[in-house]
């Protein structure tokens, strides 16, 4: 029986300098040809990933860290926080003064009394990731929080608050992973609800695709990976990946730059 990939994007299929390395795409396609399924695992919002990335070819996509899964191009899973979470916690990060992105499986959405601070932080955030901005869907901007439909992910930009802050008074609900991106405030990240993970989006898969954890190979780079790797039958971390990305997987391979992507496929045997 074949067995399931899941594989981040960034720091593991686009390297941070907007470079997508010809060795991991065909490492892919080669491993969808000898029966194996490859499936997306990713931190962005669907309307975010990029033709550039889909057009290599998956056979699923789980986008937003979780809240939105496909899978043989049906949609089989679709999560977001509850109006009662969202308005609540939204009210704390707005006492502190964060700038907060919320996103939903098809746009984001910024308060229009944050858009200038946004529009500055926003800036810097892409061009880390040699993004364009005229690549990039900027936020519909709302007046209210209840402006904001269906809120699968914050992204959160704050001058006051550490990760260490949110997860003292929110960690029982929610799942906090730094994005692991310079910024000149004191911390960035991203926040789900608990029940929105990485790994809980691949078991959808799993469950849906008749397999195990077993069949599951998993290769990320991020904090945001970690539940992903954890779960997985055999994850591995990127040579470029974060300490903590590194310490949860069974196996490390080389840096994107030095084609860790194909290689951990040939670890696996996949090709």
């Amino acid at each position: 029986m074949g067995k399931v990939i899941f594989l981040n994007i960034d720091g593991t299929i686009r390297d941070f300098d907007g470079t997508i390395p010809a060795s991991g795409v065909e490492a892919i396609k080669k491993a969808r040809q000898n029966g194996h399924e490859v499936v997306l695992n990713t931190g962005r919002a669907y309307f975010r990933i990029g033709k550039e990335i889909l057009d290599i070819g998956f056979d699923g996509v789980v986008a937003g860290s979780g809240g939105y899964v496909e899978y043989k191009g049906e949609r089989i899973g679709y999560r977001y926080f509850t109006q009662l979470a969202y308005i609540e916690f939204m009210r704390d990060l707005m006492e502190y003064g964060c700038v907060v992105e919320m996103e939903s499986n098809k746009k984001s959405y910024i308060l229009e009394s944050d858009w200038e601070a946004y529009q500055r932080i926003s800036r810097e955030f892409w061009r880390y990731l040699h993004i364009r901005e005229d690549e990039v869907t900027a936020p519909v901007r709302v007046k209210t929080l209840l402006d904001v439909p269906e809120v699968q992910k914050l992204v959160i930009f704050s001058d006051r608050l550490s990760r260490h802050d949110i997860v003292s008074k929110w960690g029982y609900s929610f799942h906090v992973a730094g994005l692991g991106i310079p910024c000149n405030g004191k911390w960035v990240g991203e926040v789900t609800p608990n029940y929105i993970t990485k790994a809980e989006g691949a078991y959808q898969v799993l469950k849906t695709g008749g397999k195990k954890k077993k069949d599951m190979i998993a290769i990320g780079c991020s904090e945001k990976d970690i539940s992903l790797l954890a779960f997985a039958g055999f994850g591995i971390a990127m040579g470029n990946g974060t300490k903590e990305a590194k310490i949860a997987a069974r196996h490390v391979t080389d840096s994107i730059k030095e084609d860790g992507l194909r290689k951990a496929f040939n670890f696996t045997e996949l090709l």
